[in-house]
């Protein structure tokens, strides 16, 4: 379970990630940008950690929005998680069952730590009734160094050994299995990118 909510709950790439105005200064020139990630990110997540056939959403209308139920199968046991949202100014039903699986994923922690950054104040411009942002926003600092660490432990456990009674198996599994052989592996590889990455990994408390 522990393994599990960690991938869910992983950084999602810079890519994926969109902004959007939040509250506004009094004159209407700045707008807070806050990150935010479409639902079909996060249907590749629970498909890429859970699996297709091991997760399904299902919705109940309420008076003026929808209450999304997320259900993942852990250890052959369905649990359920519940949240929901309004209906949206803008395609009010489609928009409303989207917040409401986006806030029910949030429950079991996907993007939840999108929730937590501080927003930034940039200019914006109106556009029919809404407002845009006149430059693209980019992450905070706090973001990308949380997203520079998930992918150097990513690139570290997913390197596969080609000799060895490990042949065949990552470092990430080796790491589980038997980490003294992370530590022979940095004073007997000729490799040294084997090298680094086992010292990375031998620094980690833990790998997923």
């Amino acid at each position: 379970m522990d393994e599990i909510l960690k991938n869910l709950q992983k950084p999602f790439p810079e890519n994926e990630l969109e902004f959007r105005v939040g509250a506004t200064n009094s004159d209407k020139t700045k707008g807070l940008a806050l990150a935010y990630i479409q639902a079909r990110a996060i249907q590749n997540r629970l498909d890429e950690v859970i699996g297709i056939e091991n997760w399904k959403i299902s919705y109940k209308e309420i008076t003026g929005g929808f209450i999304a139920k997320l259900e993942l199968k852990i250890n052959n046991e369905w649990i359920a998680k519940e949240d929901g949202a309004g209906t949206t100014d803008y395609e009010a039903i489609k928009g409303g069952i989207s917040c409401a699986f986006k806030r029910a994923a949030s429950v079991w922690g996907i993007g939840r730590y999108l929730y937590e950054i501080e927003g930034q104040w940039l200019s914006i411009e109106q556009r029919g009734k809404s407002y845009v942002f006149k430059e693209t926003p980019k992450l905070n600092n706090q973001l990308k160094e949380a997203l520079i660490e998930e992918s150097k432990e990513d690139r570290a456990k997913n390197i596969e050994l080609t000799f060895g009674k490990y042949k065949g198996k990552t470092l990430g599994d080796i790491f589980k299995e038997n980490k003294d052989y992370l530590i022979y592996l940095t004073t007997n590889s000729k490799d040294i990118k084997i090298i680094n990455a086992c010292k990375y990994l031998l620094n980690l408390k833990e790998v997923a």
